[in-house]
């Protein structure tokens, strides 16, 4: 089986990496949200979010929202970037997407409340009503049949997670032990793939996804993550179970590995992306201690050969946004950089952001307007663009950062 599609990639720009250019470039697209936010706390829906929508109207949430573009600038401040704190615009923002959601009304992080409610208490640390709010929805979570980030537990797992290692409140940490606990009695071994998985339904459609959003590596990385918070230590488990599941699916050759959307039905989709695929899979796992057990080297294994398909597949035509685009596909990149400390693959990363820059600039001229978005437009690919020149800093925002 082929190990992407060619029609979904691009060939790399030849622009060197220059600071002023990025840096320039972090500004220029922090001006540009500054400006064109609306009178309804938002900015104008891109026609590429509309069409994903169905819908021109407003979006509120994190994903592609005003929630998210606020979080963004909360972030770029936190770096000492001279960007206004857009913060006071997060109670119009929720009171709008409980009248008119972007998708349907929910608890979740990046379609759902919780994804407006995070940024909106991360500003107003001491609001009662908030951190009241923020915890019945990530009650609701606990029960829903997802296990994944986008509207179920493991979402929700990160952003509890992030706030108890910033307050140390206890009720953050049980929240993320009701998580863990949720997805470890849903993780289910198939005696005939031999591989585990989650029974996912993900937009209404039960399926067993491999990748960062939906997927095994998705849900073992916050496993991962706050595994010091559980009263047993299931690090080994985890992994264990991970590493078979993704040897076994590995799509690859001698160099370079890959996998596929989802198991069921089969299908011959091979995409390179950060929501699924190779990209998603290395930022997912390569957080993931290095041991001197025969699991880690499995997985140092194929993190190489992830790192390096992505490399080959190139940019994505999608264009330069953190979900489906060059800088979701460079994070991994910045990931194994941090892992291994090896220079190649900073220079690879810095490659993809020269490269992103250039599409989002097209972008504009195309559709007359920027793409204000955290996970699909200009203001995650802000961030990416720090942290190709901060790597030390590099974490995915909205989900290894907030």
């Amino acid at each position: 089986m082929f190990l992407f599609d060619k029609t979904r990639h691009e060939t790399l720009s030849t622009s060197r990496w220059c600071d002023d250019i990025v840096l320039n470039e972090i500004s220029f697209i922090s001006a540009d949200i500054e400006q064109s936010l609306t009178a309804e706390a938002c900015w104008p829906t891109h026609p590429l979010d509309a069409e994903s929508y169905s819908r021109a109207g407003p979006l509120w949430c994190a994903y592609a929202g005003a929630a998210g573009t606020v979080h963004a600038m909360q972030l770029l401040r936190a770096y000492g970037y001279l960007v206004q704190d857009l913060s006071d615009l997060l109670p119009i923002i929720y009171q709008s997407y409980l009248k008119l959601p972007d998708v349907s009304l929910q608890s979740g992080l990046q379609l759902g409340e919780i994804g407006i409610l995070l940024p909106a208490l991360l500003a107003d640390p001491l609001n009662k009503a908030l951190e009241t709010r923020l915890v019945l929805c990530m009650e609701a979570t606990l029960p829903l049949p997802l296990y994944e980030i986008t509207s179920g537990q493991s979402g929700m797992m990160h952003a509890a997670l992030a706030l108890y290692r910033s307050t140390g409140k206890p009720i953050w940490k049980e929240l993320y032990i009701k998580g863990a606990n949720a997805l470890l009695e849903n993780w289910h071994f198939d005696i005939e793939s031999k591989e585990w998985h989650w029974d996912s339904q993900v937009f209404g459609v039960t399926r067993r996804y491999y990748g960062a959003c939906h997927g095994v590596a998705g849900n073992a990385n916050i496993l991962l993550q706050g595994i010091d918070l559980l009263d047993t230590d299931y690090s080994e488990l985890i992994v264990s179970r991970t590493v078979d599941t993704l040897q076994v699916s590995a799509v690859q050759d001698a160099n370079n590995a890959n996998w596929l959307h989802f198991v069921n039905p089969p299908i011959n989709k091979m995409l390179v992306q950060w929501c699924h695929g190779a990209a998603g899979i290395v930022t997912a796992m390569a957080r993931t201690p290095i041991s001197s057990s025969d699991y880690s080297s499995q997985l140092d294994d194929l993190l190489r050969k992830a790192g390096e398909l992505v490399w080959q597949a190139g940019p994505l035509q999608k264009g330069s946004n953190i979900c489906h685009g060059t800088s979701g596909n460079g994070y991994a990149f910045l990931y194994l950089y941090r892992r291994w400390g090896d220079s190649i693959w900073l220079e690879r990363a810095r490659a993809f952001a020269m490269h992103a820059i250039k599409q989002s600039h097209s972008a504009r001229l195309l559709y007359g307007q920027g793409r204000y978005g955290l996970w699909t437009g200009d203001a995650g690919l802000a961030l990416y663009l720090h942290h190709c020149i901060s790597p030390q800093d590099a974490a995915i925002p909205g989900l290894d950062l907030f």
